[in-house]
């Protein structure tokens, strides 16, 4: 009889063990260490840890390439590449749930979580099996980033940490319910490396800046479909491959239903994406920022109303009125010829560029732009 190294089963004979489907790495007569986890078919070559480290870093030299920063990629560089943001993950773009987690916020970031996944995910993918391996990835890192959005859905989020701390909680459940078998000074010593880890970098995240959420929501989700599978590891491999399904259908559905949850906690969370809505809280600081003297700040958030809605007449007579009151006549006149443009029966527009003209000593042109105000129904009162 031969013992396997993975599941430490007996089986006759054959290429692979009956139980667990690990190939055959011994024969019968040899000494092979008792409780070696076998490397699985196809991990002598690329594994899945190798694949998700490169694309993480293949996201971020393509960031860098088109101009995000090395260092601290702005918030706006981050959205471009797919990071997780409230309005907008829990509006139109559900995906960046997913594709936040092969985002991140800089060199020193990415460097520490693929340091991490490195060394973590080699060690569950060898429990696990390269497709358990990847659906837990993939389940972890969208249970953080369900976290953080119902944490603060108005911070944006990037990252693998929420996937790399459910990787962590996985094999510790693995490991203390899965009765491996590997000597117990291993597992302790397996143990207290990941307890450690999780531990300090929980602390860690208590820092301003680093999103815990994401890191317990991994977590969590991770010792949950650990636990799930623990019982299952040494089992025939129809049976594991079975129970395996059932635990990622179920996460599915309770990620799914967690989604619903946030959204309907924060119904009007998705306006503040819509132009429009965006466009219009500038406009009305705008208003008050002149009534209150302070033009260059009306200036700023016209400015940015403009970009999110071109076509408001509104915002460009606006920033007329507020370049006219720097005394700068010429980007007023600019201005109020295009909220003309935009909407030609807008007197008060009129007024506005009869006044630039003014200003210039343009008299022609100002009588003709008043004019056409009066024609217009405007009246001074």
């Amino acid at each position: 009889m031969i013992r396997c190294t993975n599941c430490g089963q007996e089986f006759a004979g054959g290429s692979s063990c009956p139980y667990c489907g690990a190939p055959n790495m011994a024969r019968a007569g040899t000494s092979m260490p008792v409780g070696t986890i076998a490397m699985r078919p196809g991990q002598t070559e690329i594994s899945a840890t190798h694949i998700i480290v490169g694309l993480n870093v293949l996201v971020f030299v393509a960031m860098v390439a088109t101009g995000a920063s090395f260092l601290n990629p702005s918030r706006e560089q981050l959205l471009r590449w797919g990071a997780n943001w409230g309005p907008l993950s829990l509006g139109a773009q559900p995906w960046r749930m997913l594709t936040s987690n092969y985002v991140h916020i800089g060199i020193i970031h990415i460097g520490f979580n693929m340091w991490c996944l490195w060394n973590l995910g080699q060690l569950a993918e060898r429990v696990l099996g390269r497709m358990n391996y990847v659906i837990l990835y993939t389940l972890c890192g969208l249970s953080g980033s369900l976290a953080s959005l119902w944490w603060h859905p108005l911070t944006v989020g990037a990252g693998a940490s929420g996937a790399i701390f459910g990787l962590a909680g996985a094999s510790i459940a693995v490991f203390y319910m899965g009765h491996l078998p590997i000597p117990k000074a291993a597992i302790q010593g397996t143990m207290r490396s990941l307890l450690t880890f999780v531990g300090y970098n929980l602390l860690f995240g208590l820092s301003p800046g680093i999103d815990n959420s994401a890191h317990i929501g991994g977590l969590v989700a991770g010792l949950a479909m650990g636990a799930a599978l623990s019982k299952h590891i040494l089992v025939a491999p129809e049976v594991r491959r079975t129970w395996a399904r059932v635990t990622w259908i179920v996460m599915a559905l309770i990620l799914f239903m967690a989604n619903g949850a946030i959204r309907r906690l924060y119904p009007q969370i998705p306006m503040l994406a819509d132009p429009k809505y965006v466009a219009a809280q500038q406009i009305q600081g705008a208003k008050t920022a002149l009534q209150r003297g302070q033009t260059q700040q009306a200036i700023s958030q016209l400015q940015e109303a403009i970009e999110q809605q071109p076509n408001s007449a509104e915002a460009h007579y606006l920033l007329g009125e507020a370049y006219l009151l720097q005394g700068k006549p010429d980007p007023s006149i600019a201005a109020f010829q295009e909220a003309l443009r935009l909407n030609p029966r807008y007197a008060e527009a009129d007024v506005g560029l009869g006044s630039a003209y003014l200003s210039k000593g343009m008299k022609q042109e100002a009588d003709e732009a008043f004019k056409k105000a009066a024609e217009l129904g405007y009246a001074n009162d």
